[in-house]
C-alpha cells in the first residue's frame, strides 16, 4: 500500500475538521489532517465557546433546527471525551439570558418568548426583579431577558485539546504547518491534495479550513467564505457574582474559571487578527451595561480571532456535486464550536452511509450560484 494514501483526508484541523477526522476514524477509516498552522490555533482557539442557538439564531432561520441539535449532541460527546480520559471541559448547560435595556426589545424578546415556546423549546421571560435575582450585578438599565435555560457554554481550547486527542487514540494523523496548494482531481472524482511538502492520495477530501479555504487552488467553484474579525478580552471574573452567560446589544459575558471572557466585534478587516482600541472600548462599554462591575476589572488578556463567514450567515456543508470525494465543512462562522461536533458527524454519515438524517440542504454549496 502506498504509505501516503489515506482513505481520506482533511483539510484544516480546527474543530470542525478535529472533529470530523474523530468521527471518520471511529468509523474505520484512515484519516489524515492536514494544518497550515497548528490544530485549533485559529478561529477554534479565538472563541468564547457558547452554545448558544436560542440567543443567537433567528426563529425563521433553518439554522435553528440545525443548532437546538447540536447544542444537545454535546451532552453525549462530553461523556464519551471524558470517559476517554479527557480532562474537564468546563462543559455547562446552565443558561442564557438575552438581556434588553429598553421596552421595545422587552417586547421583542416576550414575543420570541412565546414563539420558541410554541415550537416546543424551553424559553422563559424574566422581568427586572427575576432577572436581578438570577444576575445580582445586573446593569441598572436592563429592564429584563429572554432565558434560554438549555443554552450554555463550554472551554472552547480544552474541547479541542480532547478532541484531538480521541482523534488521534482512534488512529487520525495530524501533519502541522503543512499548507494544502492545490486539490487533485481526475475524471471528476478527487485524486488526492498537493501540499508545501508532497503530493498525498486520496479519493476523499473534507474541506474545513475556514476563512482559508477558498485560497486553495482545483476547486470546482468558487467559495463564498471570508474571515470576519472577532476582538475579544480576559478579566476577572467579579467576587460575589454567579456564574452566567448574558449576552448584550452587540455583545456577551460569560464566566470561565476566575475569567470574564468578554466579546465580540464583527469586522470586515481581512486577514488581520489585530485587537484596536476602538474595538477594545466598545467591548468594555457594552459588557459594561450588562455587569457593572466589570468595567473595574482589569485586563488578563486582548486578541482576536477571524471568523469563516458566508454571504447568509450559515456554513457550508455537504458533498460536492460536481466532483465526486469532494466534501464541504467550511463558512461557519459563529457558530464553529456550537456546529463544529455534530457537523463531523454529518460528514461522516455522508462518506460511510451516503446520507444523513439530517437536512443539509440549507447548507449547500451551491445555494450561492456560479461555478
Amino acid at each position: 500500500m502506498n504509505a501516503s494514501r489515506y482513505d481520506a483526508i482533511v483539510i484544516g484541523a480546527g474543530i470542525v475538521g478535529t472533529a470530523t477526522a474523530r468521527a471518520l476514524a471511529l468509523a474505520g477509516r484512515r484519516v489524515f489532517v492536514l494544518e497550515r498552522g497548528w490544530p485549533g490555533g485559529e478561529a477554534t482557539a479565538a472563541a468564547a465557546g457558547m452554545l448558544a442557538p436560542q440567543v443567537e439564531t433567528s426563529l425563521d432561520d433553518p439554522l435553528l433546527s440545525l443548532g437546538i441539535a447540536a447544542r444537545d449532541h454535546y451532552a453525549g460527546l462530553v461523556a464519551a471525551l471524558k470517559k476517554g480520559g479527557a480532562p474537564e471541559l468546563g462543559y455547562r448547560a446552565c443558561g442564557i439570558a438575552l438581556v434588553a435595556f429598553d421596552e421595545a426589545r422587552a417586547a421583542e424578546l416576550r414575543v420570541q418568548v412565546a414563539a420558541q415556546r410554541a415550537m416546543g423549546l424551553e424559553a422563559e421571560w424574566l422581568d427586572r426583579a427575576a432577572l436581578a435575582k438570577r444576575h445580582p450585578g445586573i446593569g441598572p438599565e436592563a429592564v429584563g431577558a429572554l432565558l434560554a435555560p438549555r443554552d450554555g457554554a463550554i472551554d472552547n481550547v480544552a474541547l479541542a485539546t480532547a478532541l484531538l486527542a480521541s482523534g488521534a487514540r482512534a488512529g487520525v494523523e495530524f501533519a502541522e504547518r503543512e499548507e494544502v496548494f492545490e486539490l487533485l482531481v481526475r475524471g471528476g472524482r478527487v485524486a488526492g491534495v498537493r501540499t508545501s511538502r508532497m503530493t498525498r492520495e486520496t479519493d476523499t477530501v473534507v474541506l474545513a479550513a475556514g476563512a482559508w479555504t477558498p485560497s486553495i487552488r482545483g476547486l470546482p467553484r468558487m467559495l463564498q467564505v471570508a474571515p470576519v474579525r472577532g476582538q475579544m478580552v480576559l478579566v476577572p471574573w467579579p467576587d460575589g457574582e454567579p456564574d452566567a452567560v448574558l449576552f448584550g446589544r452587540h455583545t456577551y459575558a460569560l464566566r470561565r474559571g476566575d475569567d470574564a471572557v468578554l466579546g465580540s466585534t464583527m469586522e470586515w478587516a481581512g486577514f488581520e487578527p489585530a485587537t484596536t482600541e476602538e474595538g477594545m472600548d466598545r467591548i468594555r462599554r457594552e459588557t459594561g451595561a450588562l455587569l457593572p462591575a466589570l468595567l473595574g476589572q482589569p485586563v488578563r488578556k486582548r486578541w482576536a480571532g477571524l471568523r469563516p463567514m458566508t454571504p447568509d450567515g450559515r456554513p457550508i456543508i455537504g458533498r460536492d456535486p460536481d466532483v465526486d470525494g469532494l466534501f464541504y465543512a467550511t463558512g461557519h462562522g459563529r457558530n464553529g464550536i456550537l456546529l463544529g461536533p455534530l457537523t463531523g458527524e454529518i460528514i461522516c454519515d455522508l462518506v460511510v452511509r451516503g446520507e444523513t438524517p439530517f437536512d443539509i440542504t440549507p447548507y449547500s454549496v451551491t445555494r450561492f450560484g456560479g461555478a
